[in-house]
């Protein structure tokens, strides 16, 4: 099992080892029974043309991070470890222009054996939500 894999065994205990999350940003705050928080800060290189609001690219990558660290939240701890997971389904609906920090919330709705589907909310620091987005992800047992 190499380091990453072992990492990933820890979800949602912290950080998650991808490169993309690393390169965006992306982190963990809080995890547990089928949810989870994450957060991802402004920066200039996250802006569209107008470098104040954050590329919809870089939301949708939250939205799905939130997705898998909600689903690998509901698995147990005596349940052995998954094979691996992906998403199969990713759709977002940006309703306000992203321009400070944000958080994703992410709710498992429902976990099969090998299906899981995810809703996630999106809100700007102030709360506002900016985008609304809905997962369906494969699990590998």
């Amino acid at each position: 099992m190499t380091g990453e894999a072992r990492d990933a065994e820890r979800w949602p205990g912290g950080e998650v080892p991808l490169p993309l999350w690393r390169t965006l940003g992306i982190h963990v705050l809080e995890a547990g029974g089928g949810r989870s928080l994450m957060g991802l800060a402004m920066t200039p290189a996250l802006g569209t043309l107008r470098a104040e609001v954050m590329h919809g690219g870089a939301i949708a990558s939250l939205v799905d991070a939130a997705a898998g660290v909600a689903i690998r939240s509901t698995r147990g701890a005596d349940e052995p470890p998954w094979r691996g997971m992906a998403t199969t389904d990713l759709g977002v609906s940006y309703l306000d222009a992203a321009t400070s920090n944000v958080t994703a919330e992410g709710r498992v709705l429902r976990v099969g054996r090998s299906i899981a589907f995810v809703q996630v909310d999106v809100r700007d620091a102030a709360g506002t939500l900016v985008a609304v987005g809905r997962v369906t992800a494969t699990i590998a047992r």
